[in-house]
């Protein structure tokens, strides 16, 4: 069977192709393809794909999945060409003849070989998203932003926004990584090297701390989580991927005033001796299960590692 393709299009984005080769979950909160559609579900639909074709089935979402206008009240087969339909989000299913053997000879990725493939056909390349490859992925947020945007008012916390605006983005860019996206006071990033992830994410908390010492009226706490694995990139360049989703998981279990990283990241930064991890630390992650995370000393400058 030709390998299967579905175009995603939010509302407000351009489209995304992705191959689908295994189950894939669609929603707002889920661990797959996470959806920026507020009409969508937390776990909204879910694409199987056999030697026999494509099949949707509606997770109990709470607005439905539209099937070529129908709704789903089962599981249905989907043939290239449909539609399906979730909130304002559409997914569009074909089939592309790339041959195995060319994958196998070549070790391109399926992507890339798509890639090629549609345009060789005159097909635009640019919607298409590529292999990102191994990076390291960098979340973070204010600990109780709403409450302190309540205590501050609008105008103040203003102004503690864009002073942590400030910092973020030149803690990523003196590391050599880049800001992926932000909303409101969360950021994520993205980095070439695991231990320059941790060097930024180490810049963040110190300048903030710094930054609250001077005025202690502003004085914030971030919560930062760190994930090394591949990932896909659309072509207005976002992230995604199971190991996306997992890097926002450890900082949402992180507390404010610290950063997480996975055993991972761990593994592969601490070989110079200079950074310092504190011991594994089993978290139940959700929809991930449980994962061992390590928390990063910040506060000065490291020059061993005591982590079990």
């Amino acid at each position: 069977m030709p390998p299967v393709v579905i175009e995603v299009r939010q509302p407000g984005t351009s489209s995304l192709w992705l191959v689908l080769r295994e189950r894939l979950v669609m929603g707002r909160d889920c661990d797959g393809l996470v959806l920026r559609d507020p009409q969508v579900s937390r776990a909204h639909l879910a694409l199987d794909v056999d030697e026999g074709g494509v099949t949707v089935t509606d997770l109990g979402s709470t607005n439905g999945t539209l099937l070529n206008g129908m709704r789903l009240t089962d599981p249905a087969r989907v043939e290239p060409g449909d539609t399906i339909a979730a909130g304002g989000t559409t997914v569009r299913v074909s089939l592309w003849g790339v041959e195995p053997e060319r994958r196998r000879v070549t070790g391109m990725t399926p992507v890339t070989v798509l890639a090629d493939e549609i345009s060789s056909e005159g097909v635009d390349r640019a919607p298409l998203v590529s292999s990102e490859g191994t990076v390291t992925i960098m979340f973070s947020d204010i600990e109780s932003s709403a409450e302190i945007t309540a205590r501050l008012g609008d105008q103040a916390w203003l102004a503690v926004l864009r002073e942590h605006d400030r910092i973020i983005r030149d803690a990523v860019r003196r590391h050599g990584g880049r800001i992926v996206k932000s909303q409101g006071d969360g950021f994520m990033a993205s980095f070439k090297s695991a231990r320059a992830a941790v060097l930024a994410a180490m810049a963040i908390q110190q300048g903030t701390r710094a930054h609250g010492e001077a005025h202690p009226d502003e004085k914030v706490r971030v919560r930062l989580g760190i994930h090394t694995g591949e990932a896909i990139s659309a072509s207005d360049g976002d992230l995604f991927g199971r190991h996306v989703v997992l890097a926002a998981r450890i900082a949402d279990a992180a507390l404010g005033g610290e950063i997480l990283v996975s055993s991972l990241v761990r593994e592969i930064s601490r070989g110079r001796g200079d950074l310092v991890f504190g011991p594994a630390r089993p978290v139940q992650l959700k929809g991930l299960g449980e994962h061992v995370v390590h928390d990063v000393a910040w506060a000065q400058d490291p020059s061993r590692d005591t982590g079990d």
